[in-house]
């Protein structure tokens, strides 16, 4: 990323000629005379357009690199949802804390609610035959979990990965740590008990991080219960009972969890809205960026477009002498600010879909496989830097309209 910025900051001035012929290339015809004298001033200097640009092109590239990769996470979260969650409704903590006792009481005893299956939360640590002990997270559940989640399977099934004894983890650690099926692990759990675990199955779920942290690690909620005794439920997968709707049964659990406010009954959509919340953070930092680029770039356009204007003082009283109107002088500074603006936008933008997919790659490493580029937002940000454009050439489009005419002549 660093080198691609480099490099584009240096082929910015090269760059010009072509792309700035290409954004302009329907000015005469929209503008006449105005429109082609404006593309040709911005080609006057492309040493001095590009590091105009530049600023701009910055920015935007954050912008869009950053804006690709959290649309990636989205839509990679938006999948993995879909695939793996079977259940109507989902009962957690706010923050993901964890529950007492009385909340399951609760939701267990809700009318319309039929199957529920309960998952706890343990930090563990493996030893591993490739002589690694490997600190996590195990989730445990219920025997009925595949009726509240679709898992695919590299080796064995549920059963097996939820049988007294046994655990499951995800195929691809697996293979990194030696682990096979059949394969009987020391694990350590909190207050000093250990106990030889067999691994039972192995998950093919696009990334480890689908139950829990590194190593994708569940068990038999039996199994954890016998070393980690006093643990809390961390969530409820619940199911309709038949003859009970999904809008029911939801009605019916929150009423159940009137007195347990540190509790949230989510479903597919409510998780998806919680991910995306997340990751708005991170775009809020996106738009901050954004906001200072333009402050930026507004600031550098309106500075060469003010020299600009004082180098071209004589010509601009010659073009007035001749007939151009204030308002054709305006339009074509303006024009030359868009023109400008624009060319460091695609610079911008270009660069930062490169960054993004870049980025896609490496996040598709942790199972964020989905490439998705936001189209809505690339178009605005076009948009947006005409705007800017436009904003910047203002103050110097209004000097310069204002010039004496005969003094403008008479200038050297």
């Amino acid at each position: 990323m660093v080198l691609t910025l480099i490099a584009t900051v240096i082929a910015g001035p090269l760059l010009v000629r072509p792309v700035i012929r290409v954004l302009g290339g329907a000015f005469p015809a929209l503008f006449g005379p105005v429109g082609r004298m404006s593309q040709r001033n911005a080609l006057r200097n492309p040493r001095r357009t590009g590091a105009t640009a530049a600023a701009l092109m910055v920015g935007l590239a954050l912008v869009g690199g950053l804006s690709v990769a959290s649309a990636s996470i989205s839509a990679s979260f938006d999948r993995q949802i879909d695939r793996t969650l079977g259940a109507d409704y989902i009962v957690q903590g706010t923050e993901f804390r964890p529950f007492n006792k009385d909340v399951t009481d609760a939701v267990t005893g809700t009318p319309g609610a039929g199957l529920v299956v309960r998952q706890r939360i343990a930090p563990i640590a493996l030893r591993l035959p490739d002589g690694k002990r490997v600190g996590t997270t195990a989730a445990g559940y219920d025997p009925r979990l595949d009726d509240v989640a679709h898992l695919t399977y590299a080796r064995g099934g549920s059963a097996a990965a939820l049988a007294a004894g046994h655990l499951a983890m995800d195929a691809g650690f697996a293979e990194d740590h030696r682990v096979r099926i059949g394969t009987v692990l020391p694990v350590e759990f909190q207050g000093g008990r250990r106990a030889e675990l067999t691994v039972g199955a192995l998950t093919d779920q696009e990334g480890s991080q689908a139950f829990g942290s590194q190593g994708g690690v569940f068990l038999g909620l039996a199994t954890l219960s016998e070393h980690v005794p006093y643990g809390e439920d961390s969530a409820l997968y619940v199911n309709a009972a038949p003859g009970t709707g999904a809008r029911e049964l939801r009605s019916a659990l929150e009423r159940s969890l009137e007195p347990f406010p540190q509790v949230q009954v989510r479903d597919q959509a409510d998780y998806k809205q919680l991910v995306h919340d997340q990751i708005a953070v991170l775009l809020y930092l996106v738009y901050a960026l954004l906001g200072l680029a333009i402050v930026i770039a507004v600031l550098g356009v309106v500075n060469t477009l003010a020299l600009s204007v004082v180098e071209r003082t004589r010509e601009i009283g010659l073009l007035r002498a001749i007939g151009l109107g204030r308002r054709q002088l305006r339009r074509m500074i303006r024009l030359e600010s868009v023109v400008i603006a624009v060319f460091g936008a695609v610079l911008g933008l270009g660069l930062g879909l490169v960054w993004g997919v870049c980025m896609q790659r490496v996040l598709a490493l942790q199972g964020m496989t989905v490439l998705a580029v936001p189209w809505g937002t690339v178009v605005a940000v076009v948009i947006g830097a005409a705007v800017v454009g436009v904003v910047a050439a203002l103050l110097p489009a209004l000097r310069a309209s204002r010039m004496n005419v005969l003094a403008a002549i008479a200038h050297e």
